[in-house]
């Protein structure tokens, strides 16, 4: 059985809204994952949700998206266009700071942002950022469903995605009546959040906007859905105590949290160029 946990909505800015899955105050984290938002799907515009400059430490950010364009730009310089089935990894480490602008377009801009604790000897890693196009992520292709192996691996296909512990970030699409027995790491714990749709797992029914953390180890995830699904599985080995999250930082303590804080008031973070 898992248990459910569906997402609450949160204001990101007064215009932008995301249904928010973690962190909860039950459920704080999946292996090391610690946040997860669901944007969308929202006309693509710049106010539907774009996000200003802030910035991380401790942590990588994940986005991905199922539909609609974004752009990245950081203070390392970095500036990419992410468009549906790439994945933007960035890691915060020591700190970074950066914006997301949707580009306008015709259609709508959906997706998710996950972030990935980094664990204790790795917080203060210099900051990197990385694009990886969804031409490189594996693509798997079951009866009646696909898969995309943004980061880990199912069985042999292994993502290029390089990560600091073993995590699982898969995007699973499930078309009407379809059954998937999906091999996933027994000893990661796991959670599946569904975007679209509804399915089962293992008969126990996950609608849309839910997450359902998986209570039980498993070298097998079984996935159904009546109508039709998508959905992301995600985890990975939890992290080590301690793990703060305060803000937009993962940390040692509220103390360091607060100071790493204080320092973004104070204008001691380094700026995005052109900003």
């Amino acid at each position: 059985m898992a248990a459910l946990w569906p997402a609450k909505v949160a204001e990101l800015t007064a215009e932008a809204r995301v249904r928010r899955a973690l962190p909860r105050a039950g459920l704080r984290r999946i292996g090391p994952f610690v946040f997860c938002d669901h944007f969308g799907p929202v006309p693509a515009k710049p106010e539907s949700m774009g996000i200003p400059a802030h910035p991380h430490v401790g942590l990588q950010t994940v986005t991905y998206l199922f539909s609609g364009e974004s752009r990245h730009t950081d203070s390392l310089g970095s500036d990419q266009i992410i468009r549906p089935g790439d994945v933007n990894w960035m890691t915060g480490g020591s700190g970074i700071v950066h914006a997301e602008e949707v580009l306008p377009g015709p259609g709508e801009l959906h997706g998710m942002q996950t972030w990935v604790g980094l664990p204790q000897a790795h917080r203060r890693i210099a900051p990197a950022f990385a694009h990886f196009s969804s031409v490189v992520l594996p693509r798997l292709e079951f009866a009646g469903a696909r898969v995309r192996v943004v980061a880990g691996r199912v069985g042999e296909a292994a993502s290029p995605v390089p990560t600091f512990q073993p995590l699982t970030y898969l995007d699973v699409e499930l078309e009407p009546g379809a059954t998937l027995h999906l091999p996933v790491e027994a000893a990661q714990s796991l959670g599946v959040y569904v975007a679209v749709g509804e399915l089962e797992i293992s008969a126990q029914r996950v609608d849309s906007g839910v997450l359902a953390h998986l209570s039980e180890s498993s070298p097998l995830l079984v996935l159904s859905s009546k109508a039709g699904a998508r959905a992301i599985v995600l985890g990975g080995e939890p992290l080590p105590e301690p793990t703060v999250i305060w803000w937009n930082f993962v940390v040692d303590s509220v103390a360091e949290g607060k100071a790493l804080q204080a320092d973004w008031e104070a204008g001691r973070f380094p700026s995005i160029p052109g900003s």
